[in-house]
């Protein structure tokens, strides 16, 4: 019996050395970022409209039944119908006003009616968001250069 726990604990110590030496450095300063690319993809954030709102639609909301219905918002501003992306994305207000994905739909809807004031509130708003990635940060600021 005395031979069976010593074999086992034998066992458990090489797997856990082996699993602890397999492990990569986890140090961000080990990782290569393409800076230039991310650059190239800013600059193309800013003077694309298109390139904007393909990244905008990438997105997704936090809460499932606001996913849907900006599913179905952005089939419409794909479409070009404002008006009933609009109000798709007022009905998902109503249920939440702190998803950063609906920020950033209305910022950009505004920004394709023209509305630029209204664009830069909302781009505001959505930033103060808390749980908002780094992502929809970047493309919320990119309303208040416009």
């Amino acid at each position: 019996m005395r031979k069976i726990k010593g074999i086992l604990i034998i066992i458990i110590l090489i797997n856990l050395i082996s699993c602890a030496s397999d492990q990569q450095s986890r140090d961000p300063s080990s990782y290569a970022v393409p800076v230039n690319n991310f650059t190239k993809t800013v600059e193309l954030l800013i003077a694309n409209d298109d390139f904007l709102e393909e990244e905008i639609l990438k997105i997704n909301a936090q809460n499932p039944s606001v996913q849907r219905i900006l599913l179905d918002a952005d089939k419409k501003l794909r479409q070009q119908n404002y008006r009933q992306a609009n109000s798709d994305l007022e009905r998902a207000f109503r249920i939440t006003k702190s998803d950063g994905a609906l920020y950033l739909r209305l910022a950009h809807l505004r920004y394709k009616q023209g509305l630029l004031r209204q664009s830069e509130s909302f781009a505001s708003k959505g930033l103060l968001l808390s749980n908002i990635s780094s992502w929809e940060r970047l493309l919320l600021n990119v309303y208040l250069k416009n």
